[in-house]
């Protein structure tokens, strides 16, 4: 194949992948073609010809009696096929118990989508509920908390110059953004991510990055307690019970990743009704 076309089939592959990753950041309610295409800096036409390849093919859809995009139910069986590989959510759940028992913070699993982060589970501790922004499937943009800046400081340059540039642009908050170069640096100095609010909830949330064999960082484990715990010894030592679990839990994810099952139930089907005698 000629290098022009390939140039032109991987640049149109990269394109499809940057409006699933942007529709992935609106959730259930989607978003309209200009808001997708200021966003992603493409020309309305093009985004508009690449979606309505997506919506033949069930990737994207547009809910019912709007002019919105969203993504499609293919994209949601995609993740079933590979539920078994991926699966950091049973994964984590050991480290959950030991550190709630150790601990008595609430821990938090992050995972990367797209342009965000979201929180995949949560084990409650000593804090009251309401006390924690933060709940199960909650979607914040990369680099906003400690779960999620744990994750984007250790993404290659290049991804984190994208996914910052995206999410400011997509917030239009200058002073969200303006420190996080600094907040990225320390937190790959420390090993770990703290923030702290300062408001009257008066919490600090420490997390560290889950890696894959290459070091690519796939998740975040995270502990929030009160400001006034959070320092000194007992910072040192929650971040590295958090490094311990967060170690255990990659070694475990390579497991799952070489080791998949997959139950091929229909073979046995075929073989108890042979052709001609299939009863449906």
């Amino acid at each position: 194949m000629p290098t022009s076309l390939k140039s032109e089939g991987a640049q149109s592959i990269a394109r499809a992948a940057l409006l699933l990753r942007t529709l992935s950041t609106f959730g259930a309610q989607g978003a309209a073609l200009m808001q997708i295409s200021t966003l992603t800096q493409l020309p309305k036409a093009t985004v508009h010809r690449i979606l309505s390849a997506m919506l033949d093919e069930h990737l994207v859809e547009r809910p019912w009696g709007t002019r919105h995009y969203r993504l499609g139910p293919l994209v949601y069986a995609f993740g079933i096929s590979v539920n078994n590989i991926f699966d950091i959510k049973s994964i984590a759940q050991p480290s959950f118990e030991r550190l709630a028992q150790t601990t008595g913070e609430t821990v938090y699993l992050g995972i990367r989508c797209g342009y965000d982060a979201v929180c995949l589970d949560k084990r409650q501790g000593h804090l009251p509920q309401n006390a924690e922004l933060l709940q199960i499937n909650d979607r914040w943009p990369m680099g906003i908390g400690s779960f999620s800046l744990a994750i984007l400081a250790h993404l290659p340059e290049e991804e984190i110059a994208d996914i910052v540039a995206f999410n400011h642009l997509r917030s239009g908050e200058d002073k969200a953004f303006s420190k996080m170069a600094s907040g990225i640096q320390k937190t790959r100095k420390n090993g770990y991510a703290l923030t702290r609010t300062r408001s009257a909830r008066g919490i600090s949330g420490i997390a560290v990055p889950i890696f894959d064999r290459r070091r690519y960082p796939i998740a975040s484990l995270c502990a929030v307690s009160t400001l006034d715990r959070m320092k000194g010894s007992y910072l040192t030592g929650l971040a590295s019970a958090l490094s311990q679990e967060a170690e255990i839990m990659s070694a475990q994810y390579e497991l799952a990743r070489l080791n998949p099952t997959q139950a091929e139930t229909w073979r046995a089907a075929i073989k108890d009704n042979p052709p001609g005698k299939v009863v449906f």
